[in-house]
């Protein structure tokens, strides 16, 4: 049995048993919190959850990459850690599948001590990257990571569609249309993304081009043709603005339109277009029936700045944090 052990909490692997056992209450509270904050019924997110954590652990503790332990303070269990090592979520960074501090004992500093203590474990394994994922809902422990060093690395904000009036103010006194992309411009548009902003397709520091590339043929096989992808030009005063990039609700995000990308021209930036672009598209995804509009953003100021603009709710948060060499430890 493996254990590391780090201001008096010792991380201990779990046995098989001890999986198990855990799983319906890793699979409830993963649940609840889709519920909470994607707005999913709640039989369909625990079935998704038991999915999702089958397929994370399909030969239980002996899935290749996964470490799952107990947190253990003077041989009492204090909390639960999964461990997912690079080339698992990530190539290049180990991801903190899930962190659990047991209830009646948070606010006592367990979890900081746990992910202190995972955070050695993983610089002892020349790990370089970590990152994790928070509901929005979870403010205690968005804030615990915070201090912890942990930095946004993309967010979803989500908000039920209400159709907006498109006549409001924006560039002029033109309206604004989005016009069904064709697979020529398609192709332009995410072959420049890729290049020159791999991160924006892939959601990775250490993406390249190839994987941007590879992500954009995964997500629309078909380019504009893809079932559930709409992807649109943005023309506003006889020219053209911008694109979107929209994908209709699927089985593992039922209730959700999520805006993958939105980009204004340069030139155009802050005279209110990208707020027009994104009206426009909950103006359709409401012509589609679909309750709500998510919204894929990545950490970055301005980027974040928009999205506080437009009045949706923190759904989920993913963030990351670069670990020292074991010389600085």
């Amino acid at each position: 049995m493996k254990e590391f052990m780090l201001m008096g909490v010792e991380l201990i692997d779990l046995t098989p048993a001890e999986l198990e056992a855990r799983r319906p209450a890793m699979a409830a509270s993963y649940a609840r919190d889709v519920v909470q904050n994607f707005g999913v019924d709640p039989d369909r997110a625990l079935e998704q959850s038991a999915h999702q954590i089958g397929a994370g652990l399909p030969d239980g503790l002996a899935t290749e990459g996964q470490l799952l332990r107990k947190a253990v303070d003077g041989g009492d269990e204090v909390g639960f850690l999964w461990m997912s090592m690079p080339g698992t979520v990530y190539p290049d960074m180990a991801w903190l599948s899930e962190i659990e501090v047991a209830d009646g004992l948070r606010g006592r500093g367990y979890g900081s001590q746990m992910i202190n203590a995972a955070e050695a474990d993983l610089v002892a394994r020349g790990v370089r990257r970590v990152g994790l994922h928070v509901f929005g809902n979870n403010i205690g422990a968005r804030r615990l990571y915070q201090r912890l060093g942990y930095r946004i690395m993309s967010q979803v904000r989500a908000r039920p569609v209400v159709p907006p009036d498109l006549t409001g103010p924006g560039d002029g006194d033109d309206d604004l249309a989005l016009v069904p992309m064709t697979q020529q411009t398609y192709e332009e548009c995410v072959t420049d993304l890729a290049t020159n902003d791999p991160f924006a397709l892939v959601r990775d520091p250490s993406a390249t081009t190839e994987r941007a590339l590879q992500t954009a043929s995964r997500i629309a096989p078909a380019g504009v043709a893809t079932e559930g992808a709409l992807l649109r030009t943005a023309h506003a005063g006889g020219r053209e603005v911008g694109w979107i990039w929209c994908s209709l609700p699927t089985p593992d995000r039922p209730t959700i339109g999520l805006v993958l990308h939105l980009e204004i021209d340069r030139r155009q930036r802050r005279r209110g277009l990208g707020r027009r672009v994104i009206a426009a598209t909950e103006a359709e995804l409401a012509r589609h029936g679909v309750p709500r509009i998510g919204l894929s953003i990545p950490g970055r100021t301005e980027a974040l700045a928009f999205a506080d603009s437009l009045d949706m709710s923190l759904a989920s948060e993913q963030m990351i944090k670069d670990l020292p060499g074991p010389e600085h430890r």
